[in-house]
């Protein structure tokens, strides 16, 4: 089958999920286009890996029409220029289903699809209008594309795609809960290949004084709660002189990045806080290795409480101890894997706490052991695959029942 994937909007490559995605569906023998936002110097159609990326430019040559066609999106969430690009990847280049990501450009596939007779596979990484509730956006995009109008597109496009695919079983209830049925939503998470696992040395218990190097690696915004970790760093290093804070990462404005290095300053922690920045994917995961904790300390709320992030998978693959904030996905599977430790979100002196408990010998150890078995077992890329071939499966067929 050739399928053809939709990153309206957005570059490619990098995309962690569909670079993810595009491993499971070549494996199974499907022939994978991703169709994406090209820019200035890239080819319109290069081969990448095991995949073709199909570059698109809303009306290079015009930029009337390039403002045209964004107040049209911004009026009506369907891009005349997107679209036509999809029916393009249906018509053209012969993609026998469109697999949208995420929530903004889902109207746009969903009536190329039904023009050209394709089914549409719908892919939600996160509760997309809980999350606009915590990004910071252009003023013209919060009052035309607001939480409840993105409610409204989600509610919409789930009852018309062919099949849903989210990434945690928090997200699928939401759905449910919302009224779509449970036999259209396939769960496909954020896990990494096996191979990560096998590939990595057995981590070794670290000397006591650098027990506690704890490190996050990710975006960097207010709700990701890496406040948090900052301001938990003066009893860390009251308990432990060695104590210390990599958090590797950038966010989409520089002032996030700029502000913890303040709130560092201001406790006096500065010199135990380095803050690297964004580095390439494999000097991150080496930075992981360094650490002795990993963290995702981020605050709870709905949009946190229905995804769950690929950071925690490369973290148990490694063999770190996770110690992760309450909210609902990351509670639960550390919890039901062992992997580490789960503190109140948003509270400092519950972060330093649980960090000190899962610093001791035997926590450390049993932590550590239960994050690599699980990712060998139920938790890797693998093993989560045939959820998504399931998906496709589905929606083939409901498409041919139209």
């Amino acid at each position: 089958m050739r399928t053809g994937m939709v990153l309206a909007n957005t570059p490619f490559p990098p995309d962690i999920r569909i670079e993810k995605e595009a491993c499971i569906l070549v494996g199974a023998g499907h022939d994978v286009l991703v169709l994406s936002r090209g820019e200035v110097g890239q080819t319109a159609e290069e081969r990448i890996g095991g995949v073709t990326a199909i570059r698109h430019r809303v009306h290079p040559g015009s930029s009337l029409r390039r403002k045209l066609d964004s107040l049209r999106y911004l009026l009506t969430l369907d891009s005349p220029s997107w679209r036509r690009a999809m029916v393009d990847l249906a018509h053209t280049q012969g993609a026998e289903a469109l697999h949208v990501h995420d929530l903004p450009y889902a109207r746009s596939a969903i009536r190329a699809a039904r023009e050209t007779g394709v089914p549409v596979l719908l892919d939600l990484h996160e509760n997309y209008p809980a999350a606009l509730k915590l990004w910071a956006r252009r003023p013209i995009d919060r009052l035309l594309f607001s939480p409840r109008r993105a409610a409204r597109l989600e509610r919409w496009a789930c009852s018309r795609a062919d099949a849903v695919i989210v990434v945690v079983s928090e997200a699928k209830a939401r759905l449910v809960g919302m009224g779509v049925p449970a036999e259209r939503i396939s769960i496909f998470g954020n896990s990494e290949p096996r191979d990560l696992t096998e590939s990595a040395e057995p981590p070794v218990l670290p000397p006591a004084e650098d027990r506690l190097h704890l490190v996050y690696v990710g975006g960097v915004a207010a709700h990701r709660g890496l406040d948090t970790a900052v301001e938990a760093m003066p009893a860390l290093l009251e308990a432990n002189s060695h104590a210390r804070l990599t958090i590797v990462g950038e966010g989409p404005k520089r002032d996030a990045v700029e502000s913890l290095r303040a709130r560092a300053a201001e406790l006096g922690v500065a010199e135990a806080v380095d803050l690297t920045g964004r580095l390439p994917f494999s000097e991150a995961m080496d930075r992981i290795r360094e650490a002795s904790i990993a963290l995702v300390p981020h605050k709870r709320s709905a949009h946190t409480d229905a995804t769950v992030p690929h950071k925690l998978f490369q973290y148990m693959a490694l063999g770190r101890p996770v110690l992760a904030s309450d909210c609902a996905p990351l509670a639960r599977i550390i919890r039901e894997t062992g992997a580490g430790a789960v503190f109140e979100s948003g509270n400092p002196a519950s972060l330093a706490e649980r960090a000190l408990e899962l610093a001791e010998d035997s926590r450390w150890r049993g932590a550590s052991e239960a994050g690599r078995e699980a990712t060998l077992g139920e938790w890797n890329l693998e093993s989560e695959g045939e959820s998504l071939l399931d998906a496709y499966a589905r929606a083939t067929a409901k498409a041919g029942r139209r």
